[in-house]
């Protein structure tokens, strides 16, 4: 459906499996995986080395909650940017705290979702989200910038 891929940055082997199952039901099947926030950094040619990858994602998944950099410092990094700032970044987060949604949109987030255990339909939230930013969502084209 997609020619870039989909980056679900996690740092939960569980979760991200869920995730890639979905995504991959819905019919997602270019997603790639970062297991912390400096990896995704380095993915998205953020890191301290800087190289702009050859293509970028045209959808994140961000973990607030991962070891060395968290999913709030990433999310400010990529915003920061102009080759990353007009990717839609979701923030997929066991937390419900009103600080650390406010905070989210705050640094740019275009959506939260908090981590809901559903045995009959595990990461349907990530996939409906996925459609909707990839599929119904009108995007500007790469080379445009938000503001």
């Amino acid at each position: 459906m997609t020619g870039a891929p989909i980056l679900v940055v996690e740092d939960d082997p569980d979760a991200l499996l869920v995730a890639r199952r979905a995504l991959r039901r819905a019919g997602f099947d270019a997603v790639e995986s970062s297991p912390d926030g400096a990896s995704a950094l380095e993915r998205l040619g953020l890191g301290p080395i800087g190289a702009p990858p050859a293509s970028l994602p045209e959808l994140i998944f961000l973990d607030l909650k991962m070891p060395r950099i968290d999913g709030l410092e990433v999310l400010e990094a990529i915003r920061a940017h102009e080759h990353t700032r007009a990717i839609p970044v979701v923030v997929v987060s066991s937390s419900s705290r009103e600080d650390d949604v406010g905070r989210s949109y705050a640094l740019g987030a275009n959506g939260y979702l908090v981590k809901h255990e559903d045995r009959d339909d595990p990461g349907w939230r990530i996939a409906e989200a996925a459609r909707y930013w990839l599929e119904l969502n009108a995007s500007p084209s790469p080379g445009c910038s938000r503001r």
